[in-house]
């Protein structure tokens, strides 16, 4: 099922399964959002539950028993209920299930809440511990921004950033980076607790800039596809701002989820909100 919802100056539709995000457009119709071309990234905006990115081995530990763990968990391929659809607003519920429990084998309850005001997209995310033991996960946005040019875009963060992969440098205590297909070779770039409490993509060329408020207790990651076919990597003509609770699974360098100490981490009965907001300034 896809959903439209409208403001003044935005138009936003949503499909039920995932509660993905697939189109972003101004008031005169121009699109913001990467439209899945499936032979370069075949997704537009995924919910990233109940892990972000994976263990080396696909695989994780808990009670003493192993479960698979696929890259970014399971709610970005799941089917959601649609429990509120208004003019602005609409709002996606996963519950746990025999199935998911195959996968993690927590009680839950996922809400994914898109609302516009404006200019303004605010996505909100309620994972409600339904069970009678804490519960361990991460979670993140990773909504993909049109970017064509490419070598004509430039990320910018609100405040000066260092930010590091391994031994290179990505950013030496500055704002912007600007967008190549090669800085994408190694993978993602990231910054956890970041000074910035905003990211935009700008395409000064195009007059387009899509910015992205998040919480900057976490972490802000940046990504787009690489691939050693120069066609594919070509093609891939948009840029990732993703926010995420912390992260990834695999810099706590083990298997056993309650001992990755960046997780979060909730009581039984209790919820855990988790936001961002995507601005389209032209």
């Amino acid at each position: 099922m896809q959903v439209t919802i409208k403001s003044e100056s935005v138009t936003a539709g949503i499909d039920s399964f995932g509660a993905e995000l697939f189109t972003l457009k101004d008031s005169g119709g121009t699109e913001y959002l990467w439209q899945a071309d499936p032979a370069v990234w075949k997704r537009h905006a995924p919910v990233l539950f109940p892990f972000i990115c994976s263990t080396p081995s696909k695989k994780y530990t808990y009670g003493g028993k192993e479960y698979k763990m696929s890259n970014h968990g399971f709610a970005r391929d799941s089917e959601f209920e649609l429990v509120c659809s208004k003019d602005s607003e609409a709002e996606f519920l996963l519950r746990s299930s025999e199935s998911t429990k195959k996968l993690y084998p927590f009680d839950f309850e996922l809400f994914v809440r898109y609302s516009l005001s404006g200019n303004k997209l605010s996505v909100t995310y309620t994972v409600k511990n339904t069970g009678n033991e804490e519960m361990y996960f991460f979670i993140g946005g990773h909504p993909a921004f049109i970017a064509e040019p490419f070598e004509d875009c430039f990320v910018e963060y609100e405040k000066d950033e260092t930010i590091t992969r391994g031994t290179e440098i990505i950013a030496d205590n500055c704002r912007a980076v600007k967008m190549c297909h090669n800085l994408f070779q190694n993978d993602v770039f990231m910054k956890d607790k970041p000074n910035s409490g905003w990211i935009a993509l700008v395409n000064k060329a195009a007059g387009r800039r899509v910015r992205l408020s998040y919480d900057p207790k976490g972490c802000i990651a940046v990504w787009s596809t690489w691939s050693e076919d120069s066609t594919v990597t070509e093609q891939a003509k948009f840029v990732c701002l993703e926010p995420w609770s912390s992260v990834p699974v695999y810099c706590d360098n083990t298997e056993e989820l309650t001992e990755m100490s960046h997780a979060v981490k909730l009581p039984p009965k209790q919820e855990y909100v988790f936001g961002y907001a995507i601005e389209i300034e032209g």
